[in-house]
């Protein structure tokens, strides 16, 4: 089905890991959770994630006309299929429903947490991209992934976990949506030339490739110092896989093809760095 190739899989994968990340924050916190409410939970994720694939490519279909190829970025089907678009809005909004029904079912076994968390994500995802607000076009988008993929994706697996947000939610969820800044940030930076030349506002357009580049590196440097402070070395050891990397913007010139290897490396080493903090609670866990 030609509809599914608006789906991005590495953005699924993400949504995954950053859930069990919230799962298994939880479990270490004291929390229980067993494969029916693990699955109900993810499924409220994925169909969040979902819900803006399909309206992200519906209202920017216009401006992805103009964008070159980025590393992880997508390849607009209704420019060549625009028969397409309203069903896919369609299947934005019945994601959204679905995330939002689950997330009620799910209301016996935890708390009200758990339906504004879904309700925040599927709000935050529907204006990003949605005129006349846009919050992607006015240097707001960046924070909006933050806050969706650092914040909403593993409150909900530790919502699951442990019944609601507690206090011992913050210290985990700070380095999270930093990283999620960061991931927003790379997405933004090969665009730089186009978001400028059709007028949208990016925090990226505002300050310049050379100055994003120190950005990242700081918002990495700032997730280490809160894991070393709050947690174990164990998680500085994989936060240094991002600092590092980020580094290597520092010397980069204003290139178009520097600022898509630059946004591949990051965006790689963001991965392995979930991946490894899966990897670490399960071990404290075990």
């Amino acid at each position: 089905m030609k509809l599914l190739h608006v789906v991005r899989p590495h953005i699924v994968v993400g949504g995954f890991l950053g859930y069990v990340a919230g799962v298994l924050y939880a479990l270490n916190m004291g929390g229980a959770t067993d494969w029916t409410s693990f699955f109900a939970g993810y499924l409220i994720v994925l169909f969040m994630d979902l819900s803006t694939h399909f309206n992200n490519d519906y209202f920017d279909v216009e401006a992805d006309q103009h964008q070159p190829f980025k590393p992880f970025g997508n390849k607009n089907i209704f420019l060549e299929h625009p028969e397409l678009m309203k069903t896919s809005l369609y299947a934005s909004a019945a994601s959204t429903i679905i995330s939002l029904v689950i997330a009620t079912v799910m209301l016996r076994e935890t708390s009200w947490h758990l339906l504004a968390i879904a309700a925040l994500f599927n709000i935050l995802g529907w204006l990003y991209s949605t005129p006349p607000v846009k919050l992607g076009s006015r240097r707001l988008g960046e924070v909006t992934i933050a806050v969706g993929t650092g914040f909403c994706v593993p409150a909900v697996g530790y919502i699951m976990a442990i019944g609601g947000l507690t206090d011992l939610f913050i210290p985990f969820m700070v380095p999270l949506i930093l990283y999620g800044f960061i991931l927003s940030l790379c997405l933004q930076i090969p665009d730089y030339e186009v978001d400028r030349e059709m007028g949208k506002k990016t925090i990226v357009g505002w300050l310049g490739r050379k100055r994003t580049y120190l950005l990242v590196s700081v918002c990495c440097l700032v997730s280490s110092t809160i894991f070393l402070v709050v947690f174990n070395l164990k998680f500085v050891v994989i936060s240094l896989f991002p600092f590092f990397t980020s580094l290597l913007g520092l010397r980069l010139s204003e290139d178009h093809d520097d600022a898509k290897n630059y946004t591949k490396q990051v965006i790689i080493t963001l991965f392995i760095y979930l991946i490894g903090l899966d990897v670490i609670l399960l071990l404290y866990l075990v």
